[in-house]
């Protein structure tokens, strides 16, 4: 099992995939971190969008396309902005700036 793993990880459309969904899954993380931080439900994020909850669920939940746009509001009802910083592949990267006990911080770097 092992060498299938390392023959993945030679596949360019695979580490193209992993990609993607490492983002989706550190987005989604993120805004679940920030909703808990906020002690706001899933429900009263589905009010403040004009959505429903299984929306947000299934948006959080990966289920949906969580696109920019969306993110973006999210962020926006939450009051919070977004702060993307890219970095190379084989460098380490920096600790994400939520954190569970942290004071409500008012920007989020990815």
């Amino acid at each position: 099992m092992a060498n299938s793993v390392i023959d993945d990880m030679n596949d360019p459309e695979f580490r193209k995939l992993l990609a993607q969904e490492e983002l989706i899954l550190e987005v989604t993380e993120t805004l679940c971190e920030l909703l808990e931080n906020e002690q706001i439900s899933r429900k009263e994020l589905a009010d403040r969008l004009g959505k429903t909850k299984g929306f947000i669920s299934q948006l959080l939940g990966g289920g949906r396309n969580l696109t920019l746009r969306t993110v973006a509001d999210i962020l926006h009802v939450l009051g919070y902005k977004v702060a993307l910083k890219p970095y190379k592949e084989d460098e380490q990267r920096q600790e994400r700036n939520i954190r569970p006990h942290a004071k409500k911080p008012r920007s989020v770097a990815y």
